[in-house]
């Protein structure tokens, strides 16, 4: 029969917690070593623009370390399940501001304000009926 969690010695249980992760391992031999430091970090969701200038939203798998004159990339895992990974540079990961300016203001016909695109119909000195 198997040990249980808490039959495990104090030094077990702590090398539980120092020891590298498999997957941690297999992920920096495919994309190198990890950046020591980043803005963001692994298993954080961010929206980016991707390298086809398309605004998208994904799951960082890895931060991978600056090498030589290229900085560090983030390895996403877009929200499309038919997508492939996306290498995003600090650059062009969207702060909450970019994500929240996306509607255009526009003038509206019926009080002359602005107004979100989405929201003209709404302006209530629309005429009714």
């Amino acid at each position: 029969m198997s040990k249980e969690w808490y039959e495990e010695s104090p030094e077990e249980f702590a090398d539980g917690f120092t020891e590298e992760r498999p997957q941690e391992k297999d992920l920096e031999k495919t994309y190198g070593p990890a950046a020591p430091f980043s803005e963001h970090k692994r298993g954080e969701r961010i929206r980016y623009v991707s390298a086809d200038g398309k605004r998208r939203s994904g799951e960082i798998i890895w931060a991978q370390a600056a090498t030589g004159d290229i900085g560090v990339k983030y390895v996403v895992a877009p929200d499309d399940p038919n997508g492939f990974l996306d290498f995003v540079v600090p650059g062009d990961v969207l702060q909450v501001e970019d994500v929240t300016q996306e509607e255009a203001l526009v003038r509206c016909p019926y009080c002359n304000q602005m107004h979100q695109a989405n929201q003209v119909e709404a302006c209530p000195l629309k005429p009714r009926g």
